[in-house]
């Protein structure tokens, strides 16, 4: 059984193109190709089959010359090389649909895991709890979905590798969401579980009830069900993509493929020898049959499992690194917010389709940028007349009332962690982008902003200043 462990050393996925001027450059790309191992077993059944014309050329192999020589009828092997042809077309067909199997059987399970968790977050907003618990529930929620994600892929995995050593699995090294912020009892626990996509899946319908005696999640139960329900879809296309893992391509037909092709191979060069009197074209003739053959079945043996090391299976690091973008991205200021009207916003009840303003989104991107360049323009002007007039440019002056921090006292005090609840042993800030992710406390967060939400409106320094991020990871 081949290794497999998920792009273990592969850069992933080939991707190519269908179109263009140069789109036939692909048949001389042999990285993920089964040509060359075709090329190794064609070539010796056609030399095979163009010495065996060369002698009968020279007067030998007599028993090839006989008059009643089963070689001369061409029913006999016109029936054999269709059962052949069949037999293997018949099982790449099958690997075909074991490869896709897996394959939206694992995107399917993503999908599932993340809308559970969108709408959780969701439904925090209907949440008259303390924010600091809010918090704490949407940050230990994406960690431990994204842990849960990248157990899956383990598993899945270490099934067809054979090997359960944690060292020996190329899905641990996966990245999570801050792994190191969940208590150590608990990682302690997924390290020894030997089922680890169950505890952790568990440990997840925990947390979503005791979170609903809390407060936290006060929707509705009949909404607040459907979380569930997702959740358990999830696990139903993991147990999904765990049958293909598990059970391979049924043995006998697999074998009954690889023994004829060996027979095909042996026999193709005494009956193209026979029938052509070329030794060139019986040399082709025989390259190509038996080139196309195993072409197919080295096609069905590289895709009937998806979740291997080669160019050709999923790439499960680039799948566990694009869920993770995906669930810090509900934790951003810009997703928690609403989407509102703008008070100039014309209503559509009463108006004609080409009444209704259609600009694309490049329109209307367009015309923002122009905006916040204007904005950008003001924006600079007056913070010049307030820092001269107030003689401090440090933002964090402004918000906290005193004197400004330096770089380094600031990332000292982002840096501090907070251990007063368990579960997350500390909270990540987010400004903008995963990438800018710095560490603060809740307390410091929620102390920051409510001074900055204190701040007198209208005055020229607190409109030139920009607030403390609103945004936790």
């Amino acid at each position: 059984r081949r290794r497999a462990c998920f792009c273990g050393g592969h850069p992933g996925m080939i991707a190519y193109t269908n179109g263009g001027r140069w789109h036939l450059l692909k048949l001389c790309r042999m990285r993920g190709s089964v040509f060359p191992s075709s090329v190794v077993i064609a070539l010796p059944c056609a030399a095979i089959c163009s010495v065996f014309r060369w002698l009968l050329d020279l007067g030998h192999l007599e028993f090839m010359r006989e008059g009643d020589s089963i070689l001369r009828e061409t029913q006999a092997w016109s029936g054999f090389s269709f059962l052949v042809g069949f037999l293997i077309v018949f099982r790449t067909s099958q690997a075909y649909n074991r490869f896709w199997d897996g394959c939206t059987a694992t995107h399917q399970m993503r999908a599932e895991w993340f809308d559970a968790c969108s709408a959780l977050i969701a439904f925090c907003g209907h949440s008259q709890a303390p924010e600091e618990r809010i918090m704490r529930f949407r940050n230990t929620l994406v960690r431990l979905l994204s842990m849960l994600h990248a157990a899956a892929l383990a598993e899945l995995e270490s099934v067809n590798v054979g090997v359960s050593a944690a060292e020996e699995i190329t899905a641990y090294r996966f990245g999570l969401i801050d792994g190191a912020g969940i208590d150590e009892q608990s990682l302690r626990a997924v390290k020894n579980s030997s089922s680890k996509v169950e505890l952790l899946f568990s440990w997840i319908q925990r947390i979503i009830v005791e979170n609903i005696s809390t407060g936290v999640l006060s929707i509705p139960p009949p909404i607040l069900s459907r979380s569930f329900q997702e959740l358990g879809n999830g696990m139903i296309a993991f147990h999904d993509a765990m049958k293909i893992s598990y059970i391979p391509f049924p043995f006998p037909y697999a074998q009954t493929c690889d023994c004829l092709l060996v027979v095909h191979w042996l026999v193709m060069p005494f009956v193209m020898a026979h029938w052509v009197t070329s030794v060139t074209w019986a040399a082709i003739f025989v390259f190509i049959q038996v080139f196309i053959l195993w072409s197919l079945n080295f096609i069905a043996i590289e895709i009937e499992n998806p979740f291997g090391t080669d160019a050709n299976d999923i790439d499960g690091r680039y799948m566990q690194a694009e869920f993770n973008r995906h669930l810090l991205l509900l934790l951003q200021c810009d997703t928690l917010r609403t989407p509102h009207l703008r008070p100039d916003a014309c209503f559509c009840e009463h108006l004609e389709a080409d009444e209704v303003d259609m600009r694309s989104y490049t329109e209307v991107w367009h015309e923002l940028d122009d905006q916040d360049a204007a904005m950008s323009a003001r924006m600079n002007e007056t913070f010049t007349r307030s820092s001269v007039a107030v003689g401090s440019t440090d933002p964090w002056h402004w918000a906290g009332g005193g004197p400004a921090l330096s770089s380094s006292r600031r990332s000292s005090r982002l840096s501090r962690q907070s251990s007063s609840v368990p579960g997350v042993g500390r909270l990540s800030r987010c400004t903008h982008a995963p990438e800018d992710a710095q560490v603060a406390s809740p307390a410091e967060f929620l102390e920051v902003r409510s001074r900055w939400d204190a701040l007198p409106p209208g005055g020229e320094a607190a409109a030139a200043t920009p607030p403390p991020p609103a945004s936790l990871a």
